[in-house]
Order: structure tokens, then C-alpha cells, then sequence
């Protein structure tokens, strides 16, 4: 069930809900947030979307055929950023498709990683921080709970080591797999892995980045779950254990017509632009913004 919320402090007390029933530690890291400007957008890398062919042409069959050569061109993507990106990355092996891969998903290339944050208060900001009409979201996800239903799978079982799981994930995405007989393929990693990037930058320290990394399973994550898979407050506010707990996934919406509030009371907080984007740049944005919603008299 969905959580609606309208101002900061029932923000805090709903996410204090999640905390006191699905948490597993004493401290508030085993959860990650992200914020959507509209909430029926889904929890899919860039690389999976569906971008629409221009409108110039009106057969279906050939927009069909451009969402399908976008996704077939995922590592020519990749390699395309690495020949342009040499120059100023001189640091990164030309092999390491996992970095060059982080790197362009850092610098707005489509992947199949998706961005997360450790700080609900910034993914409430991203969340309510365009001038979409529609009503926003922010994704919960508990960790803990998150890696037992992602690592429930033969490759992770039988694998003792995240770099040769990540490295089949490069693998499949270079097609090293595609002419090999089925019977000798190795096993591939079918959901998404969670892992913590190296900080490349002081806007992801700001944002307390998190990333997700999708595996031969290009659906959303939404739609590989089962029901059991739902975090679901309990009315008591009671913390039940459950053995081998996958529930990881909640939501909770914003109207429409309170993020602007929203962006106010994060304001407050030292939650803007200026401090998500430090330099220059959100600096910049914080100002225009500032002066496009002037303080009330």
C-alpha cells in the first residue's frame, strides 16, 4: 500500500515507521532512497528504458525497432564514452568496463546501473525538485533484506566472490556469452546487485550515492518482485521476523501540489541545489530557482 505524504514531518515519520519495523541494525544505514519526479515512472536503468523515436515518423514498426537497437547497443555505448572520455580519464584501464561503466553513468551516459542515495531527505529533493505536474515518489529499499532476495540465485550461491559475479554481469553485457552452447555458458546473475561506488566527485559524497547494477534481467525492479517481496506496516507499528526476510520495496508518494512546499521546507534543512550540486554549478541553480520563487512577504 502506498504511503501519501504532504510536508516534511510526516515524511520523517513514515520513513521512522519502515526503521522501527524492518530495521535490523541500531543505526539508519540499512535502508537507500530514490526520488522520481513522476511516480509511475518505474525503477529501470537508463539503458532499459523506452525512448520513443522522433516524432518525425508515425510507424509503430519502426519505433519498435529503435527501442530495441537502443538496448542492442548497450556495450557500443559504453565503448563510445570510453574512446571520447580517454583523454580526461587517463587513469582507467581500457579494460576495466566495470569503472568506465560507473564513470559514464556519473556523467548522464544511459547504463544499467541506477542511482541511489543513503539520505532520504536528498531523495525527497529530487523527488519534488522539478516542475512536473504529476505527483512525485521516493523508493525505499532495505538493504539487508534487498541483497538475501538478490543474492537467492545459483551464480551467487555457488560463487564465493562479488568480482566474478560483477564480471560475468560485463560479460553478458559484452556478449562474450552469445555464441557459446547453452549447456557451457556459465551461470549468469539474473537480478540486480547493490554496491557502493568509489565517490568520484563531491557531488556524490553530497548526494551519498548507492548504486544498483542490473543483471540478464532487464525488467524493472518492481516487476521481478512478488507480493512477499513488499515491505507492509503493520497497524500495530510491530516489528515481525520472518527467517531469510526478502521484504526490501515501499514507496511513498507526493501530491503534486505539495512539492513546491516540500522545496521550501528542505530549504530549511540545507537540502538545495547549493548543497546536492556543490560548485559552481548548484550555486547557479540555486539562485535562479531562488529568484523563480521568491520569498513570501
Amino acid at each position: 500500500m502506498d504511503h501519501v505524504i504532504h510536508n516534511i514531518s510526516e515524511f520523517l515519520g513514515v520513513l521512522n515507521r519502515y526503521k522501527n519495523e524492518f530495521s535490523t541494525t541500531s543505526h539508519n544505514d540499512n535502508f537507500m532512497f530514490r526520488g522520481m519526479s513522476t511516480a509511475s515512472w518505474k525503477l529501470l536503468p537508463g539503458i532499459f528504458r523506452e525512448y520513443s523515436k522522433p516524432e518525425t515518423t508515425s510507424d509503430v514498426v519502426s519505433q519498435k525497432q529503435y527501442r530495441k537497437m537502443y538496448r542492442s547497443n548497450e556495450s557500443e555505448i559504453l565503448a563510445h564514452f570510453r574512446k571520447e572520455a580517454s583523454g580526461f580519464l587517463t587513469n582507467i584501464s581500457q579494460n576495466d568496463d566495470f569503472t568506465w561503466l560507473q564513470y559514464a553513468q556519473h556523467y548522464g551516459v544511459p547504463t544499467r546501473l541506477l542511482d541511489f542515495t543513503a539520505n532520504p531527505l536528498v531523495a525527497l529533493y529530487f523527488s519534488c525538485q522539478s516542475e512536473s505536474k504529476d505527483d512525485s515518489v521516493v523508493w525505499i529499499i532495505n538493504i539487508n533484506n534487498f541483497q538475501r532476495w538478490s543474492h537467492d540465485e545459483d551464480i551467487c550461491k555457488s560463487t564465493n566472490t562479488r568480482e566474478i559475479v560483477i564480471d560475468r554481469i560485463m560479460c553478458e553485457m559484452r556478449g562474450d556469452f552469445i555464441h557459446m552452447e547453452n549447456s557451457k555458458r556459465p551461470p549468469l546473475k539474473e537480478r540486480p546487485l547493490f554496491f557502493l561506488p568509489p565517490y568520484i566527485d563531491q557531488r556524490m559524497s553530497a548526494q551519498a550515492s548507492r548504486f544498483m547494477l542490473w543483471g540478464t534481467n532487464q525488467f524493472a525492479l518492481e516487476d521481478m518482485i512478488d507480493e512477499e517481496n513488499w515491505m507492509k506496516l503493520t497497524s500495530e507499528a510491530i516489528s515481525l521476523w520472518i527467517e531469510n526476510d526478502q521484504r526490501f520495496l515501499a514507496n511513498i508518494i507526493i501530491p503534486a501540489e505539495c512539492k513546491h512546499s516540500i522545496i521550501e521546507e528542505l530549504d530549511l534543512l540545507n537540502i538545495s541545489s547549493k548543497t546536492i550540486f556543490p560548485g559552481l554549478d548548484g550555486i547557479g541553480r540555486y539562485i535562479n530557482k531562488y529568484y523563480q520563487n521568491p520569498p513570501k512577504c
